[in-house]
């Protein structure tokens, strides 16, 4: 089994969708279901009802597939829970949970329907859509899988067939052993061009300024102890919604972090290693000590955590994120609550903890 490292889109996914529709017999998606008390009673829902979003969504794509149903079975609450207790491994992954499963014929137009209905793999969502649209192939197997709402998929194929697709096809981005390597790992990123990117526990000591040519990168994390600086290419991604780096020691954040227009979420931690060390670096010794001015530019920001560094206050031009909702600046080195949090009118939730001062999480609005 390949995993599936980004959901395929565009051509990609329309190009998934022709392969495994030649190779299988059946696709299956599920409606999933779930125990809600009425009256005193539990009664077994299926999602979506009396809903008018998903009558419009998932509920038109049901009735468009209609022609090709094969099987329709549903697996209640209490069923879902014997299996549990029994330890019956399910028959396929597409039944993790209770609800109502249904199975349809591979055919050119009802692979028309497939294709109409998303643009990318992980689409395959409730209420918009029914979920984790599944292949069954010829022998009864899983030919590609998924799990959306977890972002996780696979496709069944040989090693070698993975190779061949993963180099033929841009987008469909299969997990290959040789990804171990940075270097190739990085090739097939290149080439693939994922909106979400993890770059964790290479062992890197720098992010390539290459960076720069995933111009459509909405999701980036990274995870390297050793990395110190954040290179210019990284400010470019202008795309870019939400921001995660992990590393031991920043050197600082560049002001080029206030040209990243789309950032909703920003995290930055030091103090972060992907392996067992002996020594972890104490906080004063932590290099980042500032939080630059160029913050303030960052208009769509929701949510803003900064840990374990050396900072001792915040620059006033916080006072600019008037969609901030979730700020964490615990593990730090402040000497008093920023007076500038009082100036954020969306805020909700501020956390503090472990300064010098030492206080403890509050709801900010509830304190005001």
């Amino acid at each position: 089994m390949a995993a599936i490292y980004d959901s395929p889109r565009g051509e990609a996914y329309e190009w998934l969708i022709d392969y495994a529709v030649e190779r299988s017999d059946m696709f299956m998606v599920a409606r999933r279901g779930y125990l809600q008390c009425i009256d005193g009673e539990d009664r077994f829902m299926l999602a979506g009802e009396g809903n008018p979003e998903w009558m419009e969504g998932a509920g038109r794509i049901f009735a468009l597939l209609e022609p090709y149903l094969v099987e329709e079975y549903t697996i209640t609450s209490e069923e879902h829970e014997l299996r549990f207790e029994r330890d019956i491994t399910p028959g396929r992954g597409i039944e993790y949970s209770p609800g109502s499963f249904y199975m349809y014929r591979c055919c050119k137009e009802s692979a028309a329907v497939l294709k109409e209905a998303a643009t990318a793999l992980y689409d395959w969502q409730h209420p918009r859509l029914p979920e984790d649209l599944t292949f069954v192939d010829h022998e009864g197997r899983e030919l590609l899988y998924q799990v959306a709402h977890e972002r996780m998929g696979g496709l069944q194929v040989e090693e070698d067939e993975a190779r061949r697709l993963a180099q033929e096809v841009p987008g469909l981005f299969l997990c290959l052993p040789e990804h171990r390597e940075f270097e190739a790992f990085w090739e097939a990123v290149l080439f693939h061009q994922p909106r979400r990117l993890e770059i964790f526990g290479f062992g890197i000591t720098e992010i390539p300024g290459s960076i720069r040519q995933l111009t459509d990168l909405r999701e980036l994390m990274v995870h390297e102890s050793y990395v110190t600086r954040l290179p210019e290419g990284m400010f470019e991604l202008r795309r870019l919604e939400s921001l995660t780096v992990y590393t031991a020691n920043l050197l600082e954040i560049p002001a080029g972090i206030g040209k990243l227009s789309s950032l909703r979420h920003l995290t930055i931690a030091c103090g972060s290693y992907h392996d067992s060390v002996d020594v972890i670096l104490p906080r004063q010794d932590v290099s980042l000590n500032r939080i630059p001015p160029e913050i303030g530019q960052l208009s769509r920001l929701e949510n803003l955590c900064i840990n374990y560094t050396a900072i001792t206050d915040v620059p006033v031009e916080l006072r600019e994120l008037k969609k901030l909702r979730w700020l964490s600046l615990g593990r730090n080195r402040l000497a008093s609550a920023p007076a500038v949090i009082g100036e954020l009118p969306q805020l909700e939730y501020v956390d503090l903890d472990d300064n010098l001062y030492n206080p403890r999480s509050m709801d900010w609005n509830s304190s005001l």
